[in-house]
């Protein structure tokens, strides 16, 4: 587990923007779907994207959103939108979206609803980007709005398990790259 809070500090030193619980309420917007957010990425539900990157291999990027959070439609926009961004995802994960105020099923009967999975992985702000790996072992998780530009470096560093043999900061070190990406 040290590398596991390493891997997060390291991480929270990007200084992402993000949205807690009591900013933006008033900000009432459709929910992003698999056919309207982040056009080009193939988002699937909980349930889905567990199984499918445990048969493919493939670890999972799980996104936490919320319909009033104003930095999680800038990610969806600008990051998630991004074509180098959409490759690096369809190319070495499975993107999962995950409503953290839903009280459904995220993955059919019986399965955690998006409630339940917010609380399970902690997410306190919102996006929280998690990444896990294709066993469901929790590698870390990015809290708040990441640019295209950092965001690509980390799914760089988690794509290529980088993070099971150096710290985030000797990886940086290694590519030429500033903390600040």
């Amino acid at each position: 587990m040290p590398r596991l809070a390493a891997l997060a500090l390291a991480l929270l030193a990007l200084l992402p923007l993000g949205c807690d619980r009591g900013g933006g309420a008033g900000d009432q917007a459709a929910p992003p779907s698999a056919s309207t957010a982040s056009e080009g990425v193939l988002w699937l539900s909980y349930g889905d994207g567990v199984a499918r990157a445990a048969a493919e291999g493939k670890p999972m990027l799980i996104d936490f959103w919320t319909d009033w959070c104003h930095w999680c439609k800038v990610m969806d926009k600008d990051t998630y939108g991004n074509s180098d961004i959409r490759r690096q995802l369809a190319q070495r994960f499975i993107a999962i979206k995950v409503d953290a105020e839903s009280d459904r099923p995220q993955g059919g009967a019986g399965s955690p609803t998006g409630v339940e999975l917010a609380r399970s992985f902690g997410v306190a702000s919102y996006p929280t980007t998690w990444f896990v790996d294709s066993q469901g072992e929790k590698i870390a998780p990015l809290p708040g709005f990441v640019p295209p530009e950092q965001f690509g470096f980390i799914l760089d560093y988690i794509g290529s398990a980088a993070y099971k043999t150096q710290t985030f900061s000797a990886y940086q070190a290694s590519r030429g790259a500033t903390p600040s990406g």
